[in-house]
């Protein structure tokens, strides 16, 4: 698993084909998503302690988890491509892997690093995002990139509903 890790943070498909048609993977990959939102929640630890802490991880499992469903959707039935076979435990393999750059969080956990860890954290795991979608739904950049500013729409719409509002502090 950790050769696949660094191979998604390098970009290269090989990786993400690798979890994509490995449904043996989907354990280690649940647990990776698991470490990785836990990663999430120690940006907030400073601010709001161990509360914050949970609010976020569990923001973040949520975010990603309607990101995936919405994917499948907007990936392989409303927009899907030519060659679109794809199925949702693919999916959730591959966006999980998507989710080695946010490993990076945990140096968050400095307030005077944040400035620079989370945005180069978040626009990495844009780009490991829209790679792991177009290997997995066999499209273009194009049309990875709609996909992901949609299901990334839903996300944030869903999570709006479910963060009560100054939960976080």
């Amino acid at each position: 698993m950790l050769r696949l890790i660094i191979d998604a943070l390098r970009f290269d498909p090989r990786a993400f084909r690798a979890v994509r048609d490995d449904p043996v993977a989907t354990v280690p990959v649940l647990l990776f998503v698991a470490l990785c939102v836990l990663s999430a929640g120690v940006v907030a630890l400073p601010f709001g302690g161990v509360r914050a802490f949970g609010v976020m991880a569990a923001s973040a499992f949520i975010s990603w988890t309607v990101f995936v469903i919405a994917a499948f959707v907007f990936g392989t039935k409303a927009l899907p491509g030519a060659e679109t076979q794809a199925t949702l435990g693919q999916l959730a393999r591959t966006l999980g892997l998507a989710l080695a750059p946010t490993l990076l969080l945990v140096f968050g956990v400095v307030p005077a690093l944040q400035i620079v860890v989370v945005p180069l954290a978040l626009l990495w795991t844009v780009f490991t995002t829209l790679m792991a979608l177009r290997e997995t739904l066999g499209v273009g950049t194009l049309r990875a990139l709609l996909v992901a500013v949609l299901s990334y729409g839903a996300a944030a719409v869903i999570g709006s509903f479910l963060t009560p509002p100054g939960s976080a502090g």
